[in-house]
């Protein structure tokens, strides 16, 4: 099996390239990822790697310099076609093409006439269901929905069609394509991997505060408002919300009013990230849409148990009751029923605690969610073409 895969940065990409080179099957990585500052050198990929990263560059550039965001969103557009460009030649050799969405349109119509397999990844729900959720999300809210631009929704939908299979990374998102007609057999879900702590001491408390923390962008998508409702429902005489993360333009959070014990504490990382994973008793995260949320398996690693919406990806990564809680979304109702009880019950959160940090939990690392990878694609190969 030999495959050509193309994405826009390095992430999750790089791993999954890793795997498939370490294998024998990579024909080639077409990867955007800017070849400039640290990380950016792939060493154990020299000869399997095509850098695409001419326009993606300039795209960066745009963002740093705080350029328009219809420059800015043309220049992304124009960087995944480019993509797509670099990759059809050896797409041609190969035996399978993996696209990350938006980034294979032209490819995946050559290979059409062709056995080669063409494969979408979708590492978000169907575009389409990304749009009802944010547009219901805006109008709750009485404000006007950007979304993606018609063009890019319109290249997204026709990748799907034209694809023999798709890769997500949650069963949230696969049910998002069986909802919508795709045949199961041809959407499968490889979850990410999660690179757990190691080597952590025992949490000591040295307070009896009750810590709430939640890591992620504050924006619309992550639903933030709907936790702040809850927390200030939450009855604990020693509440703290810990907030971790950068707010966006938009945070979806203006009109609410924030209940006392709340702390915004901004982006953090390494040693200061870990002391708050520490000192929480429990992660929530009440997203609206989201492919896969690895704070959750970071959380996990911590020993906290996870409050996360159903699309969150979080029914992948831990068992609703056992160490964790799923909720609907847009239910402060809910979120405020289980943190009361983990707040009420000591030797319930003890025991969710203990098994959260379990590491026979089923979270994949990186190396099995390489092989998982792989064998999926060997899956969609041995399928017929539709």
């Amino acid at each position: 099996m030999l495959v050509t895969y193309v994405a826009p940065n390095r992430a999750h990409h790089f791993n999954y390239a890793l795997a498939l080179a370490r294998e024998g099957h990579l024909q080639k990585f077409v990867s955007g990822a800017s070849r400039f500052g640290p990380g950016r050198s792939f060493p154990e990929l020299d000869g399997k790697i095509l850098r695409a990263d001419h326009l993606q560059n300039i795209y960066l550039a745009s963002l740093r310099l705080g350029m328009p965001s219809t420059v800015s969103e043309e220049l992304a557009y124009m960087s995944k076609i480019w993509m797509d460009m670099c990759s059809t030649k050896d797409a041609l050799k190969s035996d399978a093409f993996v696209c990350y969405n938006g980034a294979g349109l032209r490819s995946l119509k050559a290979l059409k006439s062709t056995p080669v397999k063409g494969i979408v990844e979708a590492v978000n729900s169907h575009v389409l269901a990304q749009q009802e959720i944010l547009r219901e999300e805006h109008e709750r809210l009485g404000l006007p929905l950007k979304g993606f631009p018609p063009r890019e929704v319109a290249r997204r939908v026709k990748e799907y069609e034209l694809a023999d299979g798709i890769i997500c990374p949650s069963t949230f998102v696969r049910r998002s394509f069986v909802d919508r007609g795709f045949a199961p057999k041809r959407v499968k879900t490889v979850s990410f991997g999660i690179q757990l702590p190691v080597g952590l001491e025992k949490k000591v408390r040295t307070d009896d505060a009750f810590r709430v923390l939640f890591v992620g962008q504050i924006n619309i998508r992550k639903g933030l408002r709907y936790l702040l409702e809850a927390f200030a429902k939450f009855k604990h005489p020693k509440k703290e919300l810990w907030i971790v993360g950068s707010k966006t333009e938009q945070t979806g959070i203006e009109d609410v009013s924030l209940p006392e014990g709340v702390k915004f504490l901004g982006v953090l990382k390494g040693a200061e990230l870990a002391h708050v994973y520490q000192n929480a008793q429990v992660l929530v995260l009440p997203t609206l849409e989201e492919g896969l949320a690895l704070v959750m398996g970071e959380a996990l690693g911590y020993g906290l148990p996870v409050i996360a919406t159903y699309n969150s990806g979080g029914e992948d990564l831990f068992k609703d009751g056992f160490n964790g809680f799923l909720v609907p979304i847009r239910s402060p109702g809910a979120i405020v029923e289980k943190l009361q009880l983990l707040a009420d019950e000591p030797v319930l959160l003890e025991e969710m605690s203990a098994r959260a940090a379990a590491r026979d939990n089923g979270i994949r690392n990186w190396e099995s969610a390489g092989e998982a990878f792989v064998t999926a694609l060997q899956d969609f190969i041995r399928m017929p073409k539709l």
